[in-house]
């Protein structure tokens, strides 16, 4: 599947409803009308056996039904505005998935399609055209994809497995919780690969040994996550649900999470799903892993090793996070999360922070005041149209000109005009030479833009350091990357610029 895919975590989502298991084979379901099934699920990449970005949109497993002798699956796609169409191989054709029904309010779509063969690959097309989103461009595709289907998961009768747990001379496998007091421990673990039998590249996000907690016979194991900004979700399945792991721990000074979850059998590997948000690239990447605990390696924690308590915390200093009901689609909400938790940036009104709204050049002078955490003075009036009535933006404006990092014109700074691409970018870059000058020095500047010509002097060189230093990727628009330096930059630029400019600082 091809990178832009990527990009489209808000665009296409598929949602099945749950209902009882499929069996192996279409041919068997024949005479079992009007019943109802669960289909668990792979979407492949089609020329590799590798989970293509599509199939982390969908939520399994798919809702079948069994009508006139066929096997039918039924599929609700979200954001439906943006789907052309979804079609599945008929022989030698691709025909369309048939419409069920639609709802505009909620921008769904029920589609269905015949599933002839449940343990044989299925190949489709999705079409997918996208547009109203800041930073995607013009984006219109057609994706080849593949459904791999598993039509083994019939569950036993509750009967038969009740019966057959307790037959005589059945071992049942035995967890360090039937031995092990009550008491905090030490045990070993390996990140393994979804299928294969080898470490998953996803073990370096993850601190070796976890801890094990247990108490009254249950366990519960913590993970030290070693990258915080980047892993945007830790969930681990149980009873056959991926469920988000409880956070108990956030060191931003580390840049570490502490999770945990519980484990019922140490003996069984316990499958996981990472997302992973590269900032610098934009790019989001879903994985699933297994984790493998090594009961042999248990080891009491003394009192000696125990980390250090944490002093309790006082009344009033909770940190409630916020939540934008507007950002839920937006390709900037990891960022905009991120620097609202840090005092950085705020929301319009208390419960929304209008991503797709443009950025004025004292908004953004704010913006990089707090995030430089710059020294403030009394007003002086430096510049003529920021005047010390203007409370709100004065003194950081002042702050941010005292170091460098802007310029006004003619003895005005513009406050209230919406700042373009290439003025925040000069200013990003004044803003990193300010804290370190030394990161900007031998930075390769080979990323070239189709419209480099529109740049104005001022900005030529601030642009070259930060495509250079990953900070501005420009925008892929009819096979071209352009920069666009004098468009009107929104908030949600902003914030995933400044948020770069930290990256780059670290």
């Amino acid at each position: 599947m091809k990178k832009n895919l990527l990009m489209l975590l808000t665009v296409i989502l598929v949602l099945f409803t749950a209902v009882p298991a499929l069996p192996s084979s279409a041919a068997e379901v024949t005479v079992q009308e009007k019943q109802e099934y669960a289909l668990q699920f792979k979407v492949l990449q089609q020329e590799a056996n590798e989970e293509s970005a599509a199939g982390k949109y969908v939520q399994n497993p798919a809702q079948v039904k069994v009508e006139d002798g066929k096997t039918v699956v039924y599929m609700t796609l979200l954001s439906s505005q943006y789907w052309q169409s979804l079609k599945i191989q008929d022989g030698k054709d691709f025909v369309d998935a048939t419409l069920v029904s639609e709802d505009e309010k909620a921008q769904t779509r029920l589609v269905k399609f015949e599933l002839k063969d449940a343990d044989s690959v299925l190949n489709a097309k999705i079409h997918i055209i996208v547009t109203g989103i800041p930073g995607l461009g013009e984006y219109d595709h057609v994706y080849d994809i593949r459904f791999q289907f598993d039509g083994s998961n019939v569950p036993a009768d509750k009967e038969e497995t009740d019966e057959s747990t307790e037959e005589e001379g059945t071992e049942t496998p035995g967890t360090p919780a039937a031995t092990l007091e009550n008491g905090d421990y030490t045990i070993d673990f390996k990140v393994l690969h979804e299928e294969e039998d080898k470490d998953s590249s996803m073990a370096r996000y993850m601190e070796m040994p976890a801890t094990l907690t247990v108490k009254d016979g249950k366990q519960v194991v913590s993970v030290k996550l070693t990258n915080n900004e980047q892993i945007t979700e830790f969930q681990v399945e149980q009873d056959g649900t991926y469920v988000d792991a409880t956070v108990d721990n956030v060191n931003e000074e580390e840049n570490s999470r502490t999770v945990s979850f519980e484990v019922a059998d140490l003996s069984t590997i316990m499958n996981a799903k990472v997302t992973v948000f590269v900032a610098a690239a934009n790019h989001t990447g879903h994985y699933t892993v297994r984790l493998a605990f090594d009961k042999d390696s248990v080891k009491s924690v003394t009192n000696e090793e125990q980390p250090e308590e944490q002093p309790e915390e006082q009344p009033g200093e909770e940190v409630v996070p916020v939540v934008f009901k507007d950002i839920e689609q937006s390709w900037a909400k990891p960022y905009i999360e991120a620097l609202t938790a840090k005092g950085i940036v705020k929301g319009k009104t208390e419960d929304t922070f209008a991503p797709n709204d443009n950025m004025t050049r004292g908004q953004f002078a704010l913006v990089i005041a707090r995030a430089l955490d710059l020294p403030k003075q009394d007003a002086e009036g430096m510049f003529s149209d920021v005047t010390k009535e203007m409370t709100g933006i004065v003194q950081e404006v002042e702050a941010a000109s005292r170091a460098g990092i802007i310029k006004g014109y003619d003895g005005k700074f513009n406050p209230n005009d919406e700042i373009t691409r290439q003025q925040m970018v000069t200013m990003i870059i004044r803003a990193i030479e300010y804290k370190d000058a030394s990161i900007v020095k031998d930075v390769p500047s080979d990323v070239t833009f189709a419209d480099a010509a529109q740049i104005n002097d001022y900005a030529t060189e601030s642009v070259a350091l930060a495509a250079g230093l990953g900070i501005i990727e420009g925008n892929n628009v009819k096979g071209k990357k352009l920069f666009q330096p004098k468009m009107s930059a929104t908030r949600a630029h902003a914030v995933k610029m400044v948020y770069n400019m930290f990256e780059a600082i670290k």
